[in-house]
């Protein structure tokens, strides 16, 4: 098979964190050059490649190779990917897919008349702990009738970043959201028809954004089915070390699955001041998860198959997010 030639666009905390090293260890891929809008980004991307560095995506996207990765802040996702897809690459962006469904709507028709790829980096998909989970539930045909999904941190930028701005990223009950709506209708299996969503602001950096840092969803899917969502950037614990937690309870019709990292010890290191070490860069996800998650999306566009989550997954765990907030807001249901 031919080696990919890839090119990145944007170059700050997800490319450093998680895909430059995935990418480092993926053969029969070449990653060829790195955008960034802040030229010392895209340079030190770059370099890590030996690959070529650029501030214009006109100039970038002229280039001649098989992908684009967009790791962008979330309000620049559908404007870059569409450029990328119309300029015949095919498109590997994160979460959330774009900042609403109709701008989400408008890169899956995009893709689809260019018959290129658009895949969405749902990256709990391939986390290790809930495939095994799946796993269980259908050998032990579990039949989930009820799950409750809580992923809550400290998160731990300034007022001024981009997270707090909900024009920007969508706030918490998309932001982090998504993950949860996607979780809940991959391990039901079923469609969601209505949500429930309230909201609080309880750290300063949320009020003085007048956007919400803990927001929890109830959903309604089909076969009588309940999920409950419930995220947070508020959770107590020191932000410098940016502890994230997953908590999952499912009850089935034929046995009960619960996970929370807080049923072991937590490791605590105590000197001047007490330390919670940092096993890994991410804590939301292990990062060999990216890996298999990119390893995979390649060998679909190598393939010609379809992937293991689908753009129109990522629009409906969007949608799900977004009439969220919007049940929020009016205090009320809201279909989907």
């Amino acid at each position: 098979m031919k080696e990919l030639k890839i090119g990145v666009v944007g170059c700050g905390n997800i490319f450093n964190l998680a895909h430059k090293p995935a990418l480092k260890n993926i053969e029969s891929i070449k990653v060829i050059a790195c955008a960034d809008i802040d030229g010392e980004r895209a340079r030190e991307g770059a370099k890590a490649f030996n690959a070529k560095a650029f501030q214009s995506l006109d100039e970038f996207l002229d280039l001649d190779f098989d992908v684009v990765e967009v790791l962008t802040p979330t309000y620049a996702h559908a404007e870059i990917a569409i450029k990328a897809l119309k300029a015949g690459k095919h498109v590997i962006v994160e979460k959330p897919i774009a900042l609403t469904t109709e701008e989400a709507e408008k890169m899956v028709q995009t893709a689809e008349k260019e018959e290129l790829k658009l895949f969405v980096g749902h990256v709990r998909r391939f986390d290790k702990r809930w495939v095994q989970m799946k796993d269980v539930i259908r050998k032990r045909n579990i039949l989930p009738m009820h799950i409750r999904k809580r992923e809550v941190q400290n998160l731990p930028f300034p007022a001024h970043y981009w997270y707090w701005d909900e024009n920007k990223s969508g706030g918490v009950a998309l932001d982090l959201g998504v993950h949860v709506t996607d979780f809940l209708r991959w391990f039901f299996e079923s469609e969601p028809l209505e949500v429930l969503g309230t909201g609080k602001a309880i750290k300063e950096e949320a009020k003085s954004n007048d956007t919400f840092d803990h927001f929890i969803m109830v959903v309604k899917f089909e076969g009588g089915k309940t999920g409950i969502a419930e995220v947070s950037w508020a959770y107590p614990y020191p932000s410098r070390y940016g502890v994230f937690y997953h908590h999952v309870d499912i009850i089935g019709k034929n046995g009960r699955i619960r996970y929370t990292p807080l049923d072991t010890p937590v490791v605590g290191v105590a000197k001047a001041n007490f330390e919670m070490p940092r096993f890994s860069p991410l804590l939301s996800t292990f990062p060999d998860a990216f890996e298999r998650e990119l390893r995979h999306f390649f060998e679909c566009i190598k393939k010609d198959i379809e992937p293991k989550v689908t753009a129109e997954d990522a629009l409906i765990a969007l949608e799900i997010a977004e009439k969220a907030k919007e049940s929020a807001r009016k205090g009320e249901v809201v279909r989907l």
